[in-house]
């Protein structure tokens, strides 16, 4: 069991890292359709301090969020949001 949780925090945090840029990866029409990736919120918007599964700072920058529990929450990627509703009990909130 606790191999499973080592590599889910192990792929969770992979996911994150290998998101730390938020650059935009469009080129050319810029008519095309903002990917979720490329949107950033304001940070003033969400509860939570830290990314739940990455623990990444949310200053460095929100590309999506959810709702939880009444809160709005940040997360640092796409990837991180899904890890955390799929079991949010296994995160830790830092909330503001």
């Amino acid at each position: 069991m606790k191999a499973y949780i080592g590599l889910f925090l192990i792929t969770a945090l992979a996911a994150c890292a290998g998101n730390t840029s938020h650059e935009s990866q469009h080129q050319g029409d810029s008519s095309m359709a903002v990917a979720p990736e490329e949107v950033q919120y304001d940070t003033a918007l969400v509860a939570n301090r830290r990314d739940p599964v990455c623990r990444m700072p949310i200053k460095a920058g929100i590309y999506d969020t959810a709702h939880y529990q009444g809160a709005v929450l940040g997360f640092c990627s796409s990837a991180c949001k899904d890890s955390f509703l799929l079991k949010p009990s296994a995160y830790t909130l830092v909330m503001k």
